[in-house]
């Protein structure tokens, strides 16, 4: 069946199978799909799956439904399609065989998303048209990063929310001495991928400076003990 994949929640990303039929997205206690946040309307929109074709419609929100960076009052869905309803992201994810997995990772191993804590604010937080441009770029900085080995680039990692770690201990391999245990790691702070180095011994440099904690900017050179990589977000 089709699902939408969250990827933006402070918990992590979660992915939420769609039901044929409507499914009412909000912050509302009664929402199918609930997103707790005051960005977010009470029945903010929803999906009808009609067992072969998915479709959005806006339910008069305050925030506006974006599909791709665009505002929409209904629209045909189609996989990898970016959905922002306030400052959540989700991606819809269709019902054929290519569509399980998400940026290299296997849907039906990722967490599921429960119905949190229901959220009881009246009113909705109304953002202003540059908010909106501010957090959907910074979505799109965190969802469409990639971190890729100089050396070989067929290797690469989408460190998105979730904490990328360097070392012998680590998510990610590097060369050199010291490289034991988890030396560095890359995490993201709301608005940038942060670059922290938690080895004492290794050496940690962007665009050959040597660092102890500092955010990445698109085109940044990282180097971690031996291990270049190019850090670089945008439209993939």
């Amino acid at each position: 069946m089709p699902c939408v994949v969250i990827v933006n929640q402070t918990e992590g990303i979660r992915v939420f199978d769609l039901q044929p039929g409507k499914t009412i997205i909000g912050r509302g206690e009664d929402a199918n799909l609930m997103l707790p946040n005051v960005s977010v309307s009470r029945h903010h929109a929803q999906i009808i799956w009609d067992g072969a074709e998915a479709s959005i419609e806006d339910l008069n929100s305050s925030n506006g439904t974006y599909i791709n960076g665009t505002r929409v009052n209904g629209s045909t869905l189609k996989s990898d399609d970016i959905i922002v309803l306030g400052k959540f992201t989700l991606v819809y994810k269709g019902d054929g065989p290519l569509d399980r997995f998400y940026k290299g990772r296997y849907l039906e191993y990722m967490l599921k998303h429960d119905a949190p804590t229901p959220f009881f604010e009246d009113s909705t937080f109304a953002m202003t048209p540059a908010q909106i441009k501010q957090m959907q770029a910074e979505g799109d900085k965190m969802r469409n990063a990639r971190l890729t080995s100089t050396v070989n680039q067929s290797r690469f990692w989408h460190p998105e929310d979730r904490k990328l770690t360097f070392g012998d201990g680590g998510m990610v391999d590097v060369e050199g001495m010291f490289s034991g245990g988890v030396v560095a790691d890359i995490c993201w702070d709301g608005k940038h991928h942060l670059l922290t180095k938690r080895g004492r011994l290794i050496g940690v440099s962007i665009n050959e400076s040597a660092v102890t904690e500092s955010p990445l900017r698109n085109g940044d050179r990282v180097q971690i003990g031996k291990t270049q990589f190019l850090y670089e977000y945008g439209q993939q």
